[in-house]
């Protein structure tokens, strides 16, 4: 049986009262289009009001988080049900930084003394508290590249060293990926929360993949934007 890949969008919420055309989630057609490609069936998360159901989350086998310029609780919900249920997720971008960014922050609760049993919203409590400007990831520069356009994508391609011994070694299958960079944070190199899976070949020290188990992969660069990976996304599909 084909596993179900549950395609976690990137989000676009604004204030209803001023239009219905301001509160948007959105999947993008590269990822299904991969998913598929890999002999999955992808089906879109829909959350409301920032929130997915927990039966939305227990119908799906595993997840690909997209890119996007924000976490929302939504975000938080799918890399805790992933972990704490042993399924496989695959982030890219944003989805990659998610999975440090939960962990780092469920750190900080648990030193706080918290004995609750909803971490994920104790996560997204702390993360109010503590302001829109608060990060737990580091700026980086040069690697949100204007040419990542339909049609530009080799333009942003650069070379991302594989880390041997890594999850992501073993299912790339190589020790150099060439993926597109569109991307202006990373997850500190200085941390051990999560297993680094890949450098930046430019020689900038920048991190391109973080990992946490064997089922738990990000990758920080593009591998949806071509056809080139099929690899990284059969990942989703295995037992």
């Amino acid at each position: 049986m084909k596993k179900i890949i549950g395609v976690v969008p990137s989000a676009s919420l604004g204030d209803m009262t001023k239009s219905n055309m301001s509160d948007l989630y959105k999947i993008l057609n590269n990822y299904t289009k991969r998913v598929t490609e890999a002999g999955c069936v992808p089906i879109g998360m829909a959350p409301v009001d920032y929130w997915l159901s927990e039966e939305a989350m227990e119908v799906c086998d595993g997840f690909l988080v997209q890119g996007g310029a924000e976490f929302y609780p939504y975000h938080f919900q799918i890399v805790h049900h992933a972990i704490t249920h042993g399924k496989r997720y695959l982030g890219i971008c944003l989805g990659s930084q998610l999975i440090y960014t939960y962990l780092a922050l469920r750190k900080m609760v648990e030193e706080q003394g918290y004995e609750g049993d909803d971490i994920v919203k104790a996560i997204c409590d702390l993360r109010e508290e503590k302001g829109p400007d608060f990060s737990v990831l580091q700026a980086v520069e040069g690697h949100r590249s204007e040419a990542m356009t339909r049609g530009g994508e080799d333009a942003a391609k650069h070379d991302v060293n594989v880390v041997p011994g890594t999850l992501l070694h073993r299912v790339a299958g190589t020790d150099t990926l060439r993926m597109a960079s569109f991307h202006y944070l990373q997850v500190p190199p200085d941390q051990d929360l999560v297993t680094i899976n890949s450098w930046s070949a430019k020689g900038d020290g920048v991190v391109e993949g973080v990992e946490y188990g064997d089922r738990i992969l990000g990758i920080q660069a593009h591998p949806e934007v071509d056809d080139l990976l099929p690899q990284v996304f059969a990942f989703l599909a295995e037992d």
